[in-house]
This record gives C-alpha cells, structure tokens and sequence, in this order.
C-alpha cells in the first residue's frame, strides 16, 4: 500500500544546543520524513528505541522524553507522534488557522455509502476568511430519507462531480491546517477512506473534535450535544440544518466559543488544545479505511505490516463490521491488539461460508503464521504420557512400539506435577515385579477413565494425604491430588475428543454448509443447496465412516480445533443442525435428520446484513 502523506512540511533543522546528526531527536524527525505520516508510540519505540517487548506505558513515557524535549517534535493525538505544525507549541489557539468541514453522505459506511456535499471554512484569528462548498455526485440513487433529511435528491447532484474531482480540491483548501468537525469520526471515516482509495494518501494532520470538546467543556449545561443543541445554545448566527456549508459555519462558530473557554483553563496552544479536545479514542481512526472494503460476511481477516509480514489473525461473523470496530472512538484493546493497530498497513481476508468455518479458518492459520500479536493458538502442541515397562514418562510423539499412550495435554506444569503425583500415587519403581505391573495395570485404567479405577485412585489419594506422603508442596498439601486430577481430566477431554463423531450443519449464502466431524476433527465438509443436499452428504458420512476405522489418539496440534467442535456442539446442543453420532449410527437416520437441518439452514441462509444507514 503507498504511504500514508502527513503535513507537507520540510525537516527543519536541529535546534541551538541540540544534540549531534545521530540524536534520538533527529533520528525521529528523519524516520517520520521518510514514512511520511504519523507513528504510534509503540512503532516509534519498536523502530528508533528497539524496544519491541516493553510495557505501553513505559513506552509511552521514553517517547515522551524524546517528543517534549523538541520543538521539531508532536503529539497528534493520543498516543501519535509526528512533525510538528509551524509554531505548534507556542503559536496563541486565538491566531491560529482551521479548516472545519462537514459532510453530507448516503449513509453511514463509508463504501457501501458515499458522499453528496463537502462544506468547508477556514478559520483564522477567530474570523471565518473563507469558504468552500460542492454537491458531490455519489454514482447511486440517494435514498428518500436522506433526502428528506438533507434535501439533497438526485437530479441536485446529476451534474456535480465526482468524489475523485471533488476531493483534490478540499485537500487544496485545508493545506495543512488543523481540521475541525463535529462528531469528527464520522467525516475522518469518510475523508480517509475515499482519499487512501483514490490516492494511497490519509488526512493525517491534528484534528479537533467539537463534539470532544463540548462534552468536556460544558460539564451537563446541555441536555444533548449534537450540533443543533450546542448551536442554540451558543446563539450561532448559522444554524445547521444537514447541509455541509451551513453545518460547517455553524460548527466553527461553536469552535470560536470553545477556543475561548479552554482559553479560561489555561489552554491557549494549538498543541494543548489537540491534546485535550482530540478525536476522542480514536487512536487509529485514520486506518479506518483499510476495512472499509472488507466484505459484511464471515471470515478471517489477515493483520499485516508494512513489509507483509502477519501481526494477527481474527474471525468475524461480519468481517466489516469487526474489523471497522478497532478503529471506532472509544475503542479498547488489549496490548497485543495494540501493538498490531500500530504496526498495521494492510489487511487481508478470506470469506467463509459460516461463523464455525472462519473459527476453523482462523485456527489453522494462527498454527501455519504464528503471528506474533495472537495468544490463543500460537502454543506448543500437545505431549502424551507413555506407559511402558513400570515407567511414566512424557513425549512429543506416538510410536507403534507396544506402549500405551495417553492425551494430548498442552500444559506443561500440569504435565510436570500431575507425572510426579502419580508416580507417587502407584509404585511404579517397586523392586517387586508383579507390583509394578499391578500399578501400571491400576494407572493405565485410571488413565482410561475407568470407575474402579478412578475409585481406587481416590483411595489412594486420601491415604497419601493422611499419611503426609505427597511431597510436592509441604506448605500447599492439596497441589498434588489437584495436579493428579488435573492432569487425569485433561486426558479424558483429549479421549472424549478423539471418539467423538458429529455432523454439524451451518446456514451460508449457499444454503447450508455441513461439517463431518471423526476423531475430534473436521474431516470433510460440503456447501449445499436445499435440492442437491443428498449426493454430497452421503459422500461425507462414508468418510465418517472411513475414518472411525482408523480411530487412534488426537493429533498432538489438533487440541484447539477438537475445542472448538466440543464448543460448537455443546453451545448448539438442542439446535436442528447438531447430530452427534452415537456408536452404531446408520447412514439412513442421519440422512434424514441432515436433510432436515439443510431445509432449515437454507431457509435462514445468505450473509449478515449490511449495517443499516445513517446519514
């Protein structure tokens, strides 16, 4: 994706007193020069500082040395770095120029909506000095209630232009100044999605959000905050009536007002001004854009740098919908999260036709990526305890070498602890021949699941403690029967997993797509229409069948799939569209039932709905 252009500002030149060419400071300016845009602190500390496992706040705080200690120097918004504006920390905000802009759009997505009216004024010394306004023709019928809303119809626009011959010349008259909106997400949305389309490039200079500012401004003097109460209250001159000129002119009126009120707290710097009344939460909102063509159906959805290189990988029932909430005002994510929004530059997807097959998508991604920005499913596969010969040992592997295996388990404390208790528990190292194989028949069959033997574990477990001789922890006596049965409830989730049999059947845009599910996995799986269901749905049940004869231990990788079959069968477990198949099962019954659910899926089939619209 070509870079993302910030101000069109020249490096200045290193200040009196500052350090040599090679200062953190210039190092910084040069970085942001040749990338062209904002960074995010924890790119800048990954980049300049090396510093790629280290806590945001400390992060935050080693940047901040390096931005607060020059004037080249920025905060853009939360947590965004870039060069500094001419005169950004000491320019007075009562001389300094905005552009305040307002759309008017088809909705509210921008792609699936676009825009029909960009307003501008520009604002210097607290006068209005000029204005800008075009129709927009967005290429679509506008529906009747925006239109009724805005009064903005089609034969208005018919000969307007285009967005791609209007943007350029709203660039041209914000040049680099500060940009003002009210709900200021919603007009960045639109403006950055339509000028990375166009061009490749972002708005990426500060914003000011006059809906920010008057929520923490007028501390409950307003019952509403949107743009006609604050206008009355304010006893503008223009009154906004959803068209972008007026609304504009309304909006920087309200910014006048305010200018003077943060002015009364001692915020009198463009800089201070940003940092108090920014884009509220919306850390990344200029990356919007990169979801905005992102299908409203299910998927996963591929995180990458700047190099290509995958940050994370996720699944979305509506992959537009949860990809454009990353970037949404008031977001909040966790710090992997974080640390991928700030290194993102692209985002890839893959449509699916069901939320269960994007869950499988996605988990056989993360496995083959391992991106370094997700937890869940980036771990070590499964090992298994091999009994043999009076000996419990844990190994990566199964052999065919006459010794019983048990698991997968993934924990490897639990391996370690529940091993030493039961190598405690049953004499395994007994100098008696016959005892030792009468403990490794007695373990194996715990292992099994078997209730005596389970019952004669719980002797032995009680006797022990009694005795005091589990001597795992003295201090935490019940760390060595909890470690035991943990480990005991870990194979018998692995062992129910690897006997379970199912055929699980999702609504998609083709109907129904049905899973066959042998040995804890999916095996087979076929998208189907309400009329052709049954030829492929028999080709799946005889591969059911093929595999149940090869039935053996889960895969060592396959636990987090096996998961999330026994997830999606015990959360749907009443649902028409879950057959679990007992020992047994004949092909007739479960073609029946399958055809049932197939009508069912098919009659609910197709994609999410589209986000319904909002002018």
């Amino acid at each position: 994706m070509p870079g993302a252009a910030q101000l069109p500002l020249p490096l200045p030149a290193p200040q009196p007193g500052a350090e040599g060419a090679d200062s953190l400071p210039d190092r910084l300016c040069a970085l942001l020069a040749r990338r062209g845009r904002p960074l995010e602190v924890g790119h800048v500390a990954a980049q300049l500082l090396r510093l790629r496992q280290c806590p945001e706040r400390l992060q935050r705080r080693l940047v901040a040395e390096i931005v607060e200690g020059d004037p080249r120097l920025a905060w853009l918004g939360r947590d965004l770095v870039g060069l500094a504006p001419e005169n950004w920390s000491t320019a007075e905000l009562g001389e300094a120029t905005f552009c305040v802009v307002d759309l008017e759009t088809t909705g509210g997505s921008p792609g699936s909506s676009k825009v029909t009216e960009i307003g501008a004024v520009r604002v210097r010394g607290l006068r209005i000095e000029e204005r800008f306004a075009t129709l927009v023709n967005p290429g679509r019928p506008i529906p009747g209630v925006v239109s009724d809303l805005t009064g903005i119809d089609d034969a208005m626009v018919a000969a307007a232009p285009d967005i791609a011959d209007a943007l350029p010349l709203l660039v041209e008259f914000a040049g680099g100044d500060v940009l003002v909106a009210h709900n200021a997400p919603f007009d960045l949305r639109f403006l950055n999605y339509e000028r990375r389309r166009l061009t490749g490039r972002y708005f990426t200079q500060p914003w000011l959000d006059t809906l920010t500012l008057a929520r923490r401004l007028l501390d409950g003097r307003v019952p509403r905050h949107d743009l006609l109460t604050l206008a009355t209250w304010a006893d503008t001159a223009v009154r906004p009536v959803h068209r972008a000129l007026p609304d504009a002119e309304a909006t920087a009126e309200l910014l006048v007002v305010f200018v003077g009120m943060l002015a009364e707290r001692g915020i009198s710097t463009l800089e201070r001004a940003v940092a108090f009344g920014g884009v509220g939460g919306a850390r990344h909102a200029y990356k919007l854009a990169l979801a905005e063509t992102l299908p409203p159906s299910p998927g996963v959805y591929l995180m990458r740098d700047r190099d290509g290189e995958a940050l994370y990988v996720g699944k979305a029932g509506n992959l537009r919908r949860r990809v454009r909430a990353y970037f949404g005002p008031g977001g909040r994510h966790g710090r992997l999260i974080g640390r991928a929004l700030e290194r993102l530059e692209t985002i890839d997807h893959e449509t699916c036709g069901s939320e269960f097959a994007a869950l499988l998508r996605e988990d056989r991604l993360i496995k083959e990526l391992r991106p370094p920005c997700n937890r869940r499913g980036t771990s070590a596969p499964g090992r298994y305890l091999r009994l043999a010969g009076g000996r419990l040992q844990v190994v990566g592997a199964v052999r065919d070498d006459g010794a019983r295996y048990f698991g997968p388990v993934r924990s490897q404390r639990l391996l370690r602890d529940g091993v030493a208790a039961l190598r405690e528990l049953y004499p395994l190292d007994s100098p008696d021949p016959a005892e030792r194989e009468r403990a490794a028949e007695a373990l194996a069959a715990a292992l099994d699941g078997e209730p005596a033997a389970l019952g004669g574990l719980a002797v032995l477990l009680g006797a022990a403690l009694a005795a005091g001789a589990l001597g795992m922890d003295r201090d935490e006596p019940h760390d060595a029967p909890r470690a035991a049965l943990g480990l005991l409830t870990a194979v018998a989730r692995a062992r129910r997993a690897a006997t379970r049999t199912a055929v699980i059947v999702e609504p998609c845009q083709a109907g129904a797509e049905v899973f066959f599910v042998a040995g804890g996995v999916v095996r087979h799986r076929v998208e189907v229409d309400a009329a052709g269901w049954a030829a492929p749905v028999r080709e799946g049940l005889r591969a059911l069948r093929r595999h149940a004869r090869r039935a053996s231990l889960l895969a060592a990788d396959a636990l987090d799939e096996a998961a999330i079959v026994e997830e999606r069968l015990r959360r749907r477990r009443d649902a028409p569209g879950t057959l679990p198949l007992a020992p047994g099962w004949r092909t007739a019954a479960a073609l029946e039932e399958i055809g049932r659910a197939v009508a069912a899926a098919a009659a609910v089939g197709g994609p999410p709905d589209e986000e319904p619209a909002a002018a």
